[in-house]
């Protein structure tokens, strides 16, 4: 059946797309792909010929197709204008545009390629980058991209006998770790200065006169 029959579609993966005064739309891609397909080929079916023959399956996928679509032939010139392509229904317009224009026999397509996104919400180029830990700029540590690192700052803890000189000026800095001059006033233990004030009594009465 004619209706069944095979044919060649250009399908443009670089490039862009270029308005010509003459033809209208235009693909700027030099290299494309040729892809065989027939009047009951699916949008799927379509998108995996593409991928496959591109070697990119699992990496990138077709996000739509821009079809360079015949809209009126004037003095032997086809007029070209852009439509997009996304489903099978879409995909039936390019299929019916190539029975009405019998001067277009090889449909042209441009194929929007983007990374395909893992479950985890990452694209599929997974590296490990190099993260540096809380409370630390010189411990690197490399990490998954899926996997966040966190280690809570250390706090330092002060000593019960670490003390800041309160009538210091307020401009003057204290660092962890520096020892700071400081007066200890130790309370005279009870019973020690009554019998300090007996024994100078008792020397002063038993000195003889001179």
């Amino acid at each position: 059946m004619a209706s069944d029959e095979s044919f060649l579609v250009l399908v443009h993966h670089r490039g862009s797309i270029k308005k010509k005064t003459r033809s209208g739309v235009k693909f700027t891609d030099k290299d494309p792909l040729c892809i065989i397909t027939r009047p009951t080929t699916t949008y799927d079916a379509l998108v995996s010929s593409v991928l496959e023959k591109l070697g990119l399956e699992g990496v990138k996928r077709v996000k739509k197709f821009f079809y360079r679509i015949p809209t009126a032939v004037l003095h032997d010139t086809v007029k070209f204008d852009c439509s997009t392509i996304g489903s099978d229904e879409d995909l039936q317009v390019m299929f019916l545009c190539r029975r009405q224009f019998s001067e277009v026999r090889t449909p042209e397509l441009l194929a929007k390629l983007v990374d395909v996104v893992s479950s985890s919400g990452g694209s599929n180029r997974n590296a490990n980058t190099i993260a540096t830990v809380a409370g630390s700029s010189s411990r690197p540590v490399v990490a998954s991209s899926s996997v966040p690192v966190y280690e809570p700052p250390m706090q330092p803890v002060a000593s019960p006998s670490f003390a800041v000189d309160l009538s210091a000026n307020v401009g003057d800095e204290v660092r962890y770790g520096e020892h700071l001059p400081t007066e200890v006033h130790c309370p005279t233990p009870a019973g020690v200065g009554d019998v300090q004030h007996h024994k100078s009594l008792t020397s002063s009465l038993i000195t003889p006169a001179i």
